[in-house]
């Protein structure tokens, strides 16, 4: 799973003063710019990762010898 990070934020505010004949009116307009970005994934899940492959692996080898072993003892009658 990803997680997204707000890593800027920047609001832009500007203000005009209109003159009517009624009397003056004050607009104001805001903007706000946010950035951002993927956080990096966390290190733990890396180890497990690699602990997973490694136990994939030796399984996979085991079941290889064993399958030898079985081979031999099958051809041996």
């Amino acid at each position: 799973m990803k997680f997204v990070k707000l890593i800027d934020s920047e609001v832009i505010e500007t203000r005009n003063v209109f003159n009517f004949p009624d009397g003056r009116v004050t607009v104001v307009e805001r903007e706000v710019h946010e950035a951002y970005s993927f956080e990096p994934a966390r290190s733990p899940r890396l180890v497990i990762i690699d602990a997973l492959e490694n136990f994939v692996a030796r399984s996979r080898s085991e079941i290889t010898g064993l399958s030898t072993l079985m081979q031999e003892l099958s051809s041996a009658k």
